[in-house]
């Protein structure tokens, strides 16, 4: 294992944290581009934190979609999905500079939304829910394709 393959120093659930924090600061400061990557950070560290902990590869960046589609499939709940989908936008947001304060703001709120339903969902589905199906999601990490 390389150090680039080592889990991160602190928790993904810290870093997430960290960030939601920081992307309220930005968006105080009136940093449109920090807080659009703050934004998406917190989202992909949420997501990179459930895939840990129920031992799901997380390597590539669509896998953060696969992954909150899945959760949001599992438990029912669309919103979950949406997740994904608002952090994209801010990720996108951070090179095209095209979001207002107030959107990031709005953003902010609904990631945070979004992020207490994923968790609730994580902590009420089966302990071991098999990965996601999605067929690129398997063969990007080597999974049965059949499975799951």
């Amino acid at each position: 294992m390389t150090t680039a393959d080592a889990e991160p120093i602190e928790s993904h659930t810290v870093h997430c944290e960290r960030l939601l924090d920081h992307a309220a600061q930005m968006i105080a400061q009136g940093d449109r581009l920090q807080a659009s990557e703050k934004i998406w950070g917190a989202a992909a560290h949420s997501l990179k934190a459930i895939a840990a902990a129920r031992g799901w590869p997380y390597d590539y960046h669509p896998d953060g979609r696969v992954i909150a589609r899945y959760l949001a499939r599992q438990s029912g709940n669309r919103e979950i999905a949406n997740l994904f989908d608002i952090a994209e936008v801010a990720h996108r947001n951070f090179y095209k500079d095209q979001l207002s304060i107030q959107d990031l703001s709005e953003y902010l709120a609904e990631i945070r939304g979004a992020l207490d339903l994923l968790n609730a969902a994580h902590l009420t589905l089966s302990p071991d829910l098999a990965p996601p199906t999605d067929s690129h999601y398997r063969r990007r990490h080597n999974l049965s394709v059949a499975g799951g």
